[in-house]
């Protein structure tokens, strides 16, 4: 296994709660659920900048894109039961196949 995959998998945990963290925000002033966001920003980057030593930034961003977008889907529709129509099932199937196919 590449060593960067673990580092890319924490940066699109931290992407998906950090847009989790966005969504739940009130506004500026609401510091706890914006620091916490902050939180998550920014070790989301750092662990992006990691992987990125091991694997090349078509891939990985490709990757980061696809995964931390499915998670906040999924996050999405647990926490504030969004509903999910056939587009989207569709579009989460074709990033799990691409994913399967790059590795």
């Amino acid at each position: 296994m590449n060593p960067g995959i673990p580092f890319l998998l924490i940066s699109c945990i931290t992407e998906a709660f950090w847009n989790i963290c966005l969504k739940r925000s009130k506004g500026l002033l609401d510091w706890p659920v914006n620091l916490l966001g902050l939180l998550f920003l920014v070790v989301g980057i750092a662990a992006f900048k990691r992987s990125l030593n091991y694997l090349s930034l078509s891939i990985a961003t490709v990757t980061w894109s696809g995964i931390s977008l499915t998670l906040t889907i999924i996050l999405d529709t647990y926490l504030y039961h969004t509903k999910m129509n056939y587009q989207t099932i569709l579009f989460m199937r074709y990033l799990y196949y691409w994913y399967e196919f790059l590795f």
